[in-house]
């Protein structure tokens, strides 16, 4: 070989050779030995590496550098809010809300998975005491008394506004007052209505006789005025009657008697002078001369009794006598009678009422009269119901109905048969809806409202994510768990991840240790020269 080239080109080309071999030993020793070295004992500097000796306080630097500098909450709540996550965040939660609407669902509780059950079903149960004992607490409480006071006033200002018609048709109340008339054919057909008629007929008796009224006050006054006129019209019949009888020998023994009575009883009124004058007078040859009379003049007394003078007489005596029964005190007649015959009385006046009342003509005559009256008073259903109800209820009257109708649905809603109620309808709400099967809930739901729900997902869980994201990092400790993960690697592997991310670097730290030598030799020999 040229001694002249070895001469020149030895030197640099040595310093380069050195320079590469001590930039890959001292690259090398980054990593190698993976264990202390030792000889007589004594450790050996420089071993382990560098990275073995030092890979605690590594991996402490790269995790501070990685959870506080390279990811931190912002630079994280920066990533979440960008399009690229928005977007995948969007269509996943759309597919997501697509799947389970599209699913045919099972009932709730299939929904829960088996181990879980037991707890759900205690869940249930759970929601129903507190739906129970919320509602219960809430009937109970003043503010649901007034509410529904409110709604009650309202919904009844609303109906009283309203025609009759609109609410109830006259065919739908042609179909009460027929069941009116059956009703009311039953109740003739009582076989107790006789009693209570009679025992009503007694009581009115009692209080009229306790008031002191007259017979005259229990009658209607055209009734009154109606019986004597048939007095004054049936007088000439009575008196033809009358006069017919005279001919009959049981009524005329029976007059003639009646005539030898008041003799007698004339006679007996004469004190000490009655013996002498009965002495003069022959009682049968009194009776012999009187039926002679009448049978002689039988004809002269018919004819005058049937005179119009005589009918005018006794028709003004029996009108006389009919005022004077209607101005007699009821008390003065029921006096008179014993309890029997009070009580057969009240009787025969109940039944001669209930067999005028049980006859189709009185019947048909109510019936009719009750619709015409009924609707006369509802304007032929034209009218409003508050007006139908002042006219039923006068002045204050229908203001006591309103408030006792109200506070009797209120003590209704919050009696114990309504919490009882109330309790069982809760019961089986709650089980039917966690047993009923919800089906392909999208059948349900517009289009428009299944997007809502995946929007509303999106913008909670943006919501939750930037809200949280701080908390979230912080509790996840960053640098900890780098911290950690790199301590935990395997050298090797350690030396690999570096070694792959490094190794181009270290290739251009090798050549540039050869260049830097090959420079110090050119130096050295450029001093050797001089």
């Amino acid at each position: 070989m040229n001694p002249v080239f070895l001469t020149y080109a030895g030197p640099p080309l040595i310093g380069a050779f050195i320079g590469y071999l001590t930039n890959k030993i001292a690259i090398k020793m980054l990593f190698r030995p993976l264990k202390p070295w030792r000889v007589l004992g004594l450790r050996l500097p420089m071993t382990p590496g560098v990275i073995p000796a030092k890979r605690h306080e590594l991996a402490e630097n790269i995790g501070i550098m990685v959870g506080e500098h390279l990811l931190t909450a912002r630079d994280i709540g920066t990533a979440l809010s960008m399009e690229p996550f928005q977007d995948h965040l969007h269509s996943l939660v759309e597919e997501r809300v697509s799947l389970v609407l599209t699913s045919d669902l099972g009932s709730l509780v299939s929904l829960v998975p088996e181990k879980f059950r037991p707890y759900a079903k205690v869940g249930l149960r759970t929601l129903k005491y507190k739906l129970k004992d919320g509602l219960r607490s809430y009937f109970a409480g003043n503010s649901f008394k007034d509410l529904f006071a409110a709604a009650v006033s309202e919904h009844l200002a609303q109906y009283g506004r309203k025609e009759l018609n609109s609410l109830i048709s006259r065919n739908d109340r042609l179909r009460f007052y027929n069941f009116f008339d059956s009703l009311l054919e039953r109740l003739l057909q009582s076989e107790r209505l006789e009693e209570h008629l009679a025992r009503y007929i007694e009581n009115y008796m009692q209080e009229a006789a306790l008031e002191g009224r007259p017979v005259g006050d229990l009658l209607p006054e055209p009734f009154i005025e109606l019986l004597l006129q048939i007095l004054k019209e049936q007088t000439p019949g009575l008196v033809e009657r009358l006069a017919a009888m005279i001919g009959d020998p049981k009524i005329r023994g029976r007059i003639i008697q009646a005539v030898l009575d008041g003799i007698d009883h004339f006679l007996s009124n004469l004190g000490p002078m009655a013996a002498m004058a009965k002495g003069f007078i022959d009682r049968d040859d009194l009776d012999t001369k009187i039926r002679d009379y009448l049978v002689d003049h039988e004809e002269e007394l018919e004819a005058w009794l049937q005179s119009d003078e005589v009918q005018r007489e006794f028709a003004r005596i029996l009108v006389q006598q009919a005022r004077k029964l209607l101005r007699t005190p009821v008390g003065d007649i029921l006096a008179r009678l014993d309890d029997q015959q009070l009580a057969g009385i009240y009787h025969a006046l109940a039944e001669q009422l209930l067999a005028v009342l049980k006859t189709r003509g009185a019947v048909e005559a109510l019936s009719l009269l009750l619709r015409e009256s009924l609707e006369d008073m509802f304007g032929q259903g034209r009218l409003a119901m508050e007006e139908i109800t002042g006219r039923l209820f006068p002045d204050a009257q229908g203001v006591e109905i309103k408030k006792t109708i109200i506070r009797e649905l209120t003590v209704a809603l919050q009696s114990t048969q309504s919490r009882r109620l109330i309790g069982r309808l809760v019961d089986r709400m709650v089980d039917t809806l966690a047993e009923r099967p919800l089906g392909i809930l999208a059948r349900l739901m517009p289009v428009g409202i299944q997007k809502g729900i995946a929007d509303y997902i999106v913008l909670n869980a943006n919501k939750m994510l930037l809200h949280e994201v701080p908390g979230l990092v912080k509790s996840l400790n960053i640098s900890r768990l780098v911290t950690d993960k790199v301590d935990s690697l395997d050298l090797l592997r350690l030396e690999g991840l570096l070694l792959s991310i490094m190794e181009e670097q270290f290739k251009y730290i090798n050549l540039f240790g050869a260049i830097l030598g090959f420079l110090i030799g050119l130096i050295n020999l450029a001093l050797l020269q001089l």
